[in-house]
């Protein structure tokens, strides 16, 4: 077996160099023959790094019954295994190289693997949080296709759909975990050190249901309890020492500048750019002062609700309900309130507003000679 496995290989090496030559960069085995978990069914898992792009030129061909296939895996994917947001981050960690057209074509895989183990070192708990919770996001669309599905009852559809969620939150779990497995096998997924509440029963729910509405059910309360545990994680990861002036930074002529574009929309009475400027204002304003008040920094992950203010508690006028009403003449009068508020609001907690009356005063900030005459 393990004679015939390497004539095989060195067979599709020599074909592939022959087609492209110079065009690999690398050669590399990996997967369930160099672990020695093979099965019945096992393939031979080969494959070769193009220098460009986009070459995608491969072998695919059954031995026997053995599936073999030398198919291109290009530096931006094993770029992006290394990043962790990958599903097969897993051959970083265990290959063997069969060819390699330089030196610098190997260092630069070894290079991509240590930085792999570097997202797996407890100093890169943050930001391994952080990517997770990006990462789950790709799960809108899938979503969206297994409601519509669902709803007309189509069950293999239905099915297809689950699988990919399920995907997506089996390779979450491993990277908030920072822990490389084959999601493929269950037994790995599952002994992953923390896990959503009933995930292993929503997950089998998952698995043996075909009736769309129950599948829907199901998927739904895998999604819930894994937004619910990246939410905990990132709460339980503040930085500390953070100050309103940190948190907001220049962040006020921003401020300034949505309070401009809300003045503008109600002389112009324009409802459609009113509500996009007035959540930008609320978010941007919500979002830094949570981050000087808890030390979280959220992120696109979450939803204002996780992070909203109770400005009217802080002095604030109320513009939503002006904005809901649209009563522009009167949101106008309370947008110039706003803005005074915030200047003093910010200024009582040593926040550089960064507004300046004139260019002499710009000058002097910046620490330019004063020009006369302009």
């Amino acid at each position: 077996m393990v004679d015939e496995l390497a004539q095989i290989t060195e067979s599709l090496t020599a074909a592939l160099l022959r087609d492209l030559g110079d065009e690999v960069d690398l050669i590399f085995r990996y997967g369930s023959f160099l672990q020695g978990n093979t099965h019945a069914y096992s393939d031979l898992d080969i494959s070769y790094v193009p220098v460009h792009e986009s070459t995608h030129h491969s072998i695919t061909v059954t031995v026997g019954d053995r599936l073999c296939d030398l198919y291109p895996i290009r530096w931006s994917t094993l770029a992006s295994m290394a990043r962790f947001e990958n599903v097969s981050s897993t051959v970083l960690l265990n290959y063997e190289i069969v060819y390699q057209r330089a030196p610098a074509s190997a260092a630069r895989l070894t290079q991509l693997a240590d930085q792999l183990r570097i997202r797996l070192e407890s100093a890169a708990r943050p930001q391994m949080v952080r990517e997770a919770q990006a990462y789950f996001q790709g799960i809108g669309y899938p979503y969206y296709l297994l409601r519509r599905q669902a709803a007309v009852g189509h069950q293999l559809a239905c099915i297809q759909q689950a699988q990919s969620i399920v995907d997506i939150v089996v390779h979450t779990l491993a990277m908030v975990n920072q822990q490389v497995v084959d999601t493929r096998k269950l037994d790995q997924v599952l002994a992953l050190p923390v896990l959503p509440a009933d995930f292993a029963a929503t997950l089998a729910r998952v698995t043996y249901t075909a009736e769309p509405a129950e599948l829907l059910t199901a998927c739904e309360k895998l999604l819930d309890t894994t937004h619910a545990l990246l939410l905990a994680a990132q709460r339980r990861l503040p930085e500390h020492g953070v100050t309103y002036a940190a948190a907001f930074g220049a962040g006020y002529p921003e401020l300034k500048g949505d309070l401009q574009h809300l003045l503008l929309a109600c002389e112009r009475r324009d409802g459609f750019s009113l509500k996009r400027v007035l959540v930008s204002l609320y978010h941007e304003l919500a979002l830094a002062m949570a981050n000087a008040e808890t030390g979280i920094r959220y992120t696109p992950f979450n939803s204002l609700a996780d992070y909203e203010q109770d400005f009217v508690a802080r002095g604030f006028p109320a513009l939503l309900p002006y904005a809901e009403a649209q009563d522009f003449a009167e949101l106008h009068a309370q947008c110039l309130a706003f803005d005074a508020h915030l200047q003093t609001f910010l200024l009582d907690r040593g926040v550089n507003l960064y507004a300046f009356a004139t260019l002499e005063e710009l000058q002097q900030h910046l620490a330019l000679p004063v020009q006369e005459g302009l």
